[in-house]
C-alpha cells in the first residue's frame, strides 16, 4: 500500500470566500496524514474533492485516507474514481487492488493488478501481487510463474522465492492426493465407490478433463447409476459450464426423482442460464420432497419473483418471516433479514409500494441499519414521490456500502429530478466507475450533465449508455 499521498495541484475552481480552495485542503489533508489524524484527514480531503471533484490526485488522497481509517469499501470506491479521471494512475490500481484482496475479492484484485503491470511491468512486487491473486483463487500454476518472474525482475525478491516454494509443496499435495485416491482405484476398480474421492482430488486441482475422464470410467462401469451422474455435474459446476451441469443433474433427478439435493442443484442451474420456469418447477421439487430446506424455499421464491409470480413469492417470504420470527427456522437471525428483504424487494417490485415501505419500516425496526432493508425503503419512498425521503435512505445506504453502484445510480437519478445536477452528476460518475456496464447510471449521467451544460461530456455518456444496451 502506499504510505503518501499523491502531492501533484489540483485542478480547481476559484477559491470559494471563507473557505480554502482544493489545494489548500490537500495541504491540511497531508498535514494530518503525517500528524497521524486520518478522520481529519478524511474530511479535508472530502472538502478537496467537493471543489475539484474531476482531480484524480484528490480522489485518490481521499481514498488513501479512507484506507488508513480501514474503511475499505470507501477506499476503494475513492480509488476507482480516481482512475476514471486518471487511467494512468498506477498507485491507484496497487492500493485498490490489495483493498479487493482483503475484501476477498481476489478475481476484482486480480484483473486490477493485471491493470497496474500493463502500467508498470517491470515491478516485481506487482508480479508478487498477482501470484498472490492467483494463489488466493486457487490457480497454483499460474501463481508459481508470477512468482518466477517476480525473481527474474528481482533474485533477491525474498518473498517470492517463499511464496515458489509454497506453491511447489500445495502441488505436491495435490499430486500426492490424486495418486493416493488412483491407487485406491486400483486396488479394486470394479468398486463404483472408489472413484468419487479421484474425481474430487482432480477438481481440486482444478485439473478438469482428468476428473472427466474419471467420470467416464464410473459410467463404463454403471451407466444407469445416479452417483456416476452427481459426480460428472459437480466437475461441470466447477468448470463453470451451466448447460453440462443442467444435463448432469437432470440425468440425477431421472433416476432418482426422490432426491431433493439434485432438485435444488438442476434449479440453481436452470436460474444460472435465465430459465425461470425450469427453476421453479426444480425448486417445488425440492420443496415438496423437503418443507424444511429453507435454502430451496428462498430460491423458489426469488425464482417465483424472477418471473413475475409476484403472489406467490410474496407467501414464500411472508411465511418465511412469521417462521423465523417465532423462532420455527431455529435461532438464525440472517434467515429472517433476508426475509424481510426478499418480501421488502417483491412489493416493490410487484409496484405494491405501501406495503413494501411498511414491510421496510418493520425490517429496520429489528434490523436498525441494514443496508438491505434501507435500499428497499429508498425504492418504495422513492416511487411513492416522498423525494426528501428517498435520498436519505439511499445516502444512508451509500454511507454504510460505498460499492453499492446501484444505489448510487438511484440517489443520481432522484438527485436530478429535484434539480440538484453536480450532485447528480457526482453520484453517477461515482456508480459508472464501480460498474462501467450499468446503463441506467450512464444515462442519468448523461441528462446531467446536459442539464449542467456540458454538451460534449452528456454525449459521451449517452453514447455509453447506448452502447451497454445494444
Amino acid at each position: 500500500m502506499s504510505t503518501t499521498p499523491e502531492d501533484q495541484n489540483a485542478s480547481e475552481p476559484d477559491e470559494v470566500p471563507g473557505d480554502l480552495s482544493a489545494q489548500g485542503y490537500i495541504d491540511q489533508g497531508n498535514a494530518a496524514i503525517e500528524d497521524g489524524d486520518y478522520d481529519a484527514a478524511v474530511e479535508a480531503f472530502s472538502q478537496a474533492v467537493r471543489l475539484a471533484p474531476d482531480d484524480a490526485h484528490a480522489h485518490y488522497n481521499l481514498a488513501l485516507a479512507y484506507q488508513y481509517t480501514g474503511n475499505s469499501e470507501a477506499a476503494a470506491a475513492g480509488y476507482l474514481r480516481a482512475i476514471q479521471h486518471d487511467p494512468q494512475l498506477v498507485e491507484a490500481y496497487i492500493n485498490l487492488g490489495n483493498l479487493y484482496s482483503d475484501l476477498g475479492q481476489h478475481e476484482n484484485a486480480l484483473e486490477t493488478f493485471q491493470r497496474a503491470h500493463e502500467l508498470r511491468s517491470d515491478d516485481a512486487d506487482l508480479y508478487v501481487n498477482i501470484g498472490d491473486a492467483y494463489r488466493n483463487l486457487g490457480l497454483t500454476d499460474d501463481a508459481i510463474q508470477a512468482y518466477r518472474q517476480a525473481l527474474m525482475i528481482d533474485p533477491t525478491h525474498t518473498m517470492a522465492a517463499e511464496m515458489v516454494a509454497v506453491g511447489r509443496e500445495r502441488v505436491a499435495q495435490e499430486w500426492k492426493r490424486i495418486l493416493d485416491a488412483e491407487r485406491h482405484i486400483d486396488s479394486a476398480p470394479g468398486d463404483l465407490l472408489r472413484y468419487p474421492n479421484a474425481v474430487a482430488a482432480y477438481v481440486a486441482a482444478r485439473r478438469y478433463q482428468d476428473a472427466l475422464s474419471v467420470c467416464n470410467q464410473m459410467l463404463a462401469l454403471a451407466p444407469d447409476d445416479a452417483r456416476c451422474y452427481a459426480a460428472l455435474a459437480e466437475v461441470y459446476e466447477a468448470m463453470d459450464d451451466p448447460q453440462q451441469a443442467i444435463e448432469s443433474w437432470s440425468r440425477v433427478v431421472d433416476l432418482q426423482p426422490e432426491n431433493g439435493e439434485a432438485w435444488e442443484h438442476l434449479g440453481t442451474w436452470h436460474t444460472a442460464q435465465g430459465n425461470t420456469q425450469q427453476a421453479i418447477d426444480a425448486y417445488r421439487q425440492a420443496v415438496a420432497l423437503d418443507p424444511t430446506n429453507v435454502g430451496a424455499r428462498f430460491s423458489l421464491a426469488e425464482s417465483y419473483a424472477d418471473g413475475e409470480r409476484y403472489d406467490d413469492a410474496i407467501s414464500i417470504y411472508e411465511a418465511l418471516v412469521n417462521e423465523a420470527d417465532t423462532g420455527a427456522l431455529g435461532e438464525s437471525e440472517e434467515a429472517l433479514a433476508d426475509a424481510y428483504a426478499g418480501l421488502a424487494e417483491t412489493y416493490n417490485a410487484a409496484g405494491r409500494f405501501e406495503e413494501a415501505l411498511e414491510t421496510a419500516k418493520r425490517f429496520l425496526e429489528r434490523f436498525p441499519d441494514d443496508t438491505a432493508g434501507l435500499y428497499q425503503l429508498a425504492i418504495a419512498y422513492d416511487e411513492l414521490g416522498q423525494r426528501a425521503e428517498a435520498i436519505a435512505a439511499y445516502q444512508q445506504v451509500v454511507e454504510a456500502d460505498p460499492l453499492n453502484a446501484d444505489a448510487l445510480s438511484d440517489l443520481a437519478a432522484v438527485l436530478l429530478e429535484e434539480g440538484r445536477q453536480d450532485e447528480a452528476i457526482e453520484a453517477a460518475s461515482s456508480a459508472t466507475a464501480i460498474d462501467p456496464d450499468l446503463a441506467p447510471a450512464w444515462e442519468t449521467l448523461g441528462k446531467a450533465l446536459r442539464a449542467a451544460g456540458r454538451v460534449e461530456e452528456a454525449a459521451r455518456a449517452e453514447q455509453r449508455a447506448r452502447e451497454i444496451e445494444e
